[in-house]
């Protein structure tokens, strides 16, 4: 499995950073986390106007990055909380929540320090390139992304590698989003250096040829085969901030105050990711919701 795929398998690295941004942001604000989409970036799925892009690129073995999008109204936002009014400071706790949640998953991988680059880096990525795009959802409104971006192992170019690797040489070419003479991508090493000696007893296994060698047209397994997999289902109807001190004053009797209206739709969410809203209703005395839009990655169907 690749690392992306593991990425996208418990989406734990966009919620925390949907946490994170969240606690940037201030007054209550919650915001909806969007299906990850598993393509290159484009502005179909960023979000609308003008946008600010914050990267952690990465470092020791791999290529890539870690990019923020952010919408022009957020950053404007993120540059009155910043005391010094640059929007990488407030952003700054966003970001170590991305990197720390991606090595969590891949301790090999090292990030350089955050700093702010135009949106042609992120969309000029090479195809050997990853990509898993999560969308941050204020309200109906594409507010920010998270895009991350990684690339195979590789050895670094121009290093003296043959008497660590075996002989090993690497050829190296721009990286993605580097401009001409800034920065090498490093790129898998599979050439023998002058005079090296080839390693003792080796031989090639051959291996047999599957059917005629054409490839299977097996129809695909139907969605039944996934009818006894388990998945959570909640639904929201609000959400508080509060401090250890008021939490541990709470008694039968307290109430606790959301930040929705009465009438408000509630969040119907599979996993943690919202999928729906609707209202709240009552089918034998018991509850239940009355969907009323279907949340399709940013969209919105009524």
């Amino acid at each position: 499995m690749s690392i992306i795929n593991e990425l996208t398998s418990t989406n734990a690295v966009a919620m925390a950073v949907a946490t994170a941004l969240e606690s940037t942001i201030g007054n209550d604000v919650i915001l909806g986390v969007g299906r990850p989409k598993l393509v290159a970036p484009t502005l179909d799925v960023l979000p609308p106007g003008t946008l600010r892009v914050a990267v952690a690129e990465v470092i020791d073995g791999y290529s890539g990055g870690i990019y923020v999008v952010i919408a022009e109204a957020l950053a404007s936002q993120l540059e009155r909380i910043a005391p010094d009014e640059a929007m990488l400071t407030a952003l700054a706790p966003v970001m170590d929540a991305a990197t720390h949640s991606v090595r969590t998953i891949a301790p090999t991988i090292s990030f350089d320090s955050t700093e702010e680059v135009e949106l042609d880096e992120l969309m000029s990525g090479s195809a050997d390139i990853e990509f898993v795009i999560y969308s941050f959802i204020d309200g109906s409104e594409r507010v920010a992304s998270l895009v991350i971006a990684l690339g195979e192992l590789m050895v670094d170019a121009g290093e003296p590698v043959g008497a660590q690797t075996g002989g090993l040489t690497a050829v190296s070419t721009p990286s993605i989003g580097a401009q001409p003479n800034q920065g090498q991508r490093r790129t898998p090493a599979s050439s023998t250096a002058s005079g090296a000696q080839p390693p003792q007893n080796v031989s090639l296994h051959e291996f047999p040829t599957l059917n005629d060698g054409t490839i299977s047209l097996v129809e695909p397994r139907a969605l039944s085969l996934l009818h006894d997999v388990e998945m959570g289902v909640t639904a929201e109807l609000g959400r508080k901030r509060m401090s250890v001190r008021d939490l541990l004053a709470l008694t039968p009797g307290a109430v606790i105050e959301l930040d929705r209206a009465a009438g408000s739709p509630v969040d119907v969410l599979v996993n943690g990711t919202l999928i729906a809203r609707g209202e709240v209703v009552v089918i034998d005395e018991e509850f239940g919701i009355r969907i009323s839009e279907i949340v399709v990655g940013n969209e919105v169907t009524v």
